[in-house]
């Protein structure tokens, strides 16, 4: 047990490089632990209380949130395998399609949504470390408070996404069981509060099923945001793994993680004793004082949970933009970069209402990126030559100077019209009422993107794939 925990706490000093199969060692109930623990937190649980702010009652918020995370959870799952077959990242693997050069869209998308919900795990922690404080010590919520609070969260967030892969997987691990255990307590704590009749109020968009569907969006839109980080864990999968399990663990650790979280929010949402009140404060403040333990160790181990998960991918989708730094200087630049990010958008603007405008637009991005690697899989049955993903130049994948331009070109247009639907509160397309204001954004992009990539990329496809199997060290 002894070495079994040494090994586990050991620096990870190996990055993007292609992972041999003698050392995969993961399996696929990591997978459902780390994808699961991750979802623990905070941020999640503002997410989840979206439903109920845009005037659903409480049954139809459950539904919404059940059937958005369902779907999404499908559609992210096969993203799983590119890990196992190609031995690296997410980021890298889509050098199989995007070019070796074309990954750089993947990198940027990945550090932008990493320090993004990065800063929301940091923001929402501090903050209920703050008015825990406040509710049993007295301690003063003013911004000094918040900036103590977030730069120790910061900080362990740091240690623990350099040590690597396998401390991150033991923190999930503790994480599942401990931020499960006091989520499910919070429903037994508020249950003589809680009223299952609650209907809800006006509806954001005027209409039931308009904005019944906007918020089965938006938890549809969470698995989605997780695709770039998927494969930091599954390139530690053995090759003879089942595909099914992979995907069963990732699919099922991703919605156990949001469901539990997101309905617990909408659950407690229905309760507060005033909508407008921040979600953390009006738990705290409508909890008994015995709680509010729990709800800040919520807020820390929270923190670690996501805010590892996020910083660690950065880190490996930095050193993938090919600047010769390996993963454990990226994860500290990249540490350092979302800390000053984070200091600057809790005291100079308001993350509350930037939300939903954040999910939105980063899945616009993502959900292209996400389908054009789907499709691609498919046309080529699975099969990659994952060490021609590691040359600088030329090989299986370096296509026109290292950049595949039917999936660039898919991408972009997808991202297009996306955002041409795109309806937030920071940004609205000159499309976003076409639908009486359902958010169609993501949806319109997923589907662009792969329908082009797939009528580009038919042809020269099976040619390419004649010359992997000719190789002979497909995967």
């Amino acid at each position: 047990m002894e070495n079994k925990m040494v090994q586990e706490s050991r620096l990870e000093l190996r990055g993007i490089d292609f992972i041999p199969e003698e050392d995969r060692k993961s399996k696929p109930m990591n997978l459902f632990f780390v994808l699961g623990g991750a979802q623990y937190c905070y941020p999640i649980m503002l997410i989840g209380a979206l439903p109920v702010l845009f005037g659903l009652g409480w049954w139809d918020s459950f539904f919404a949130i059940t059937i958005g995370l369902l779907v999404g959870c499908v559609v992210v799952a096969p993203i799983s395998l590119f890990g196992q077959k190609t031995g690296t990242n997410g980021i890298v693997s889509s050098g199989a399609h995007f070019g070796t050069k074309g990954r750089i869209v993947g990198a940027v998308l990945t550090v932008i949504v990493a320090i993004g919900f990065y800063s929301l795990v940091v923001w929402t922690g501090a903050e209920s470390i703050v008015y825990g404080g406040n509710k049993l010590l007295g301690l003063p919520k003013g911004q000094g408070s918040l900036a103590i609070g977030a730069l120790l969260i910061c900080i362990l967030i740091s240690i623990v996404a350099t040590f690597g892969h396998s401390l991150v997987v033991v923190i999930e691990k503790i994480g599942t069981w401990v931020l499960g255990a006091i989520l499910l307590l919070t429903l037994l704590v508020f249950s003589p509060q809680f009223d299952a009749s609650y209907h809800g109020g006006n509806y954001l968009l005027g209409g039931y099923w308009a904005t019944w569907l906007l918020s089965a969006s938006v938890a549809l839109s969470i698995p989605i945001s997780l695709a770039p980080f998927i494969n930091d864990y599954t390139r530690y999968v053995p090759g003879k793994t089942s595909a099914r399990s992979i995907m069963f663990g990732t699919g099922a650790g991703i919605f156990m993680g949001c469901w539990i979280t997101m309905i617990c929010a909408a659950y407690v949402t229905t309760i507060l004793n005033n909508p407008d009140t921040p979600l953390i404060q009006g738990i705290i403040e409508m909890s008994p004082a015995w709680f509010v333990l729990p709800l800040i160790l919520m807020g820390l181990v929270g923190s670690l949970t996501q805010g590892s998960f996020c910083i660690y991918g950065a880190g490996l989708g930095l050193e993938t933009m090919g600047w010769g730094i390996n993963r454990i200087l990226t994860t500290v630049i990249v540490s350092i970069v979302s800390i000053i990010v984070v200091f600057f958008a809790v005291f100079v603007y308001d993350l509350l209402d930037l939300i939903n405008a954040f999910v939105t637009l980063i899945v616009v991005a993502i959900s292209p990126w996400l389908t054009i690697k789907l499709v691609g899989y498919y046309l080529v049955k699975g099969q990659y030559d994952p060490l021609d993903l590691h040359q600088a130049k030329g090989g299986s994948y370096w296509y026109s100077n290292g950049y595949n331009i039917p999936a660039i070109i898919s991408w972009v247009l997808g991202l297009i019209v996306g955002l041409l639907f795109t309806n937030t509160t920071v940004f609205a397309g000159p499309l976003a009422n076409t639908f009486g204001g359902i958010d169609v954004s993501f949806v319109s992009s997923a589907i662009l993107g792969a329908a082009l990539f797939f009528i580009l990329s038919k042809k020269s496809v099976s040619k390419q794939l004649k010359t992997i199997e000719s190789k002979g060290e497909i995967f």
